[in-house]
């Protein structure tokens, strides 16, 4: 009967692809978010109406109505009708998610700013004095005044502000790369292990070069990869704090770091430090995954999210390196 009435439909829910509401609410697209907010409204809407069927006015058995048959029929007519509800305009409720999930993406520019930000306040460092942020309307006219669709009094365009900062941090990471890319590629030919990878390692431990280990007198140690002095070190060492992971939670210690006299020869210590310790990611190729596992799982860091944030960071060097 079902499939009588509603020959072309497809069924509301697919319970084997509910994990793909995820990745369509993270495409950048649109169209994508809608698709993921109508699906979740459908979810909600099948959910309700399964409640509203499950409420009783009295506790006898229906020997009609309490059949496996017909409760599987109920559930995908179910489904059918919260399809058809939000396909004719639903409660309004997928619209409204959308506009929010839009709203969260928009915002994502001014979120890695502010973050950006926050690591290098906390590091000590302020963004380089080389590029100081402009004034709202330095070195451009005036923001064209609009006015709205009721004929109100024109206003003032909002400038793009968080537009702006992410260009200065997009530049500052380009720089990074740039100026360390050399090393990288010479670190590279002595361990097999891409440039691309030992660059966001870097970019990783440093902050993007903004939280690079200092001395006590603001000099750099050239330390880009918060490499511990260990005992066996015999070259230069200096005290810094560091966020350390205990039983899965962030604590503040003190630890001695190696200090090198330029950024050659703290990339060939780097080199050396893989290869004698962490031969499973030098073997990983260029495999960005198993690289990042074994680097955590040779305990190079202590945060349970190590490899994510790893892996996050290489991608962000390709796209800036493509």
């Amino acid at each position: 009967m079902l499939a009588a009435a509603l020959p072309a439909d497809r069924l509301a829910i697919d319970l084997r692809g509910l994990e793909s509401l995820k990745a369509q609410a993270a495409r950048a697209d649109a169209e994508a978010l809608r698709a993921a907010a109508r699906q979740f409204e459908a979810l909600l809407l099948q959910t309700l109406l399964r409640e509203m069927r499950e409420a009783r006015f009295t506790t006898a058995a229906d020997a009609f109505a309490d059949s496996d048959t017909i409760r599987l029929y109920r559930e995908l007519l179910d489904q059918q009708w919260a399809q058809k509800i939000v396909q004719t305009g639903g409660l309004g409720f997928a619209d409204a998610l959308a506009r929010q999930l839009q709203r969260q993406q928009a915002a994502a520019a001014a979120g890695e700013v502010a973050q950006d930000e926050m690591e290098s306040r906390r590091a000590g460092h302020a963004l380089p004095a080389s590029t100081p942020r402009p004034e709202p309307n330095e070195g451009r006219s005036a923001p064209p005044l609009t006015a709205d669709a009721a004929g109100r009094p024109p206003v003032a365009a909002p400038a793009p502000a968080a537009q702006t900062a992410h260009d200065e941090i997009q530049a500052r990471k380009s720089q990074f790369i740039e100026r360390l890319r050399p090393h990288a590629e010479a670190a590279a030919r002595q361990t097999g292990v891409p440039a691309t990878f030992i660059l966001a390692h870097a970019a990783l431990e440093s902050g993007w070069g903004a939280r690079e280990i200092r001395w006590a007198d603001g000099r750099g140690t050239h330390n880009l990869f918060g490499i511990k002095a260990g005992a066996s070190w015999r070259g230069e060492s200096v005290e810094s704090e560091t966020l350390e992971y205990r039983q899965g939670l962030p604590l503040r210690v003190s630890e001695r770091f190696r200090a090198y006299a330029d950024y050659t020869e703290a990339f060939a210590d780097y080199a050396q430090l893989l290869r004698s310790r962490y031969a499973s990611a030098v073997q990983a190729g260029d495999d960005t995954q198993a690289f990042a596992q074994a680097l955590a799982a040779g305990g190079y860091a202590t945060d349970p999210a190590y490899a994510g944030k790893l892996r996050g960071v290489i991608a962000s060097v390709a796209r800036l390196l493509a």
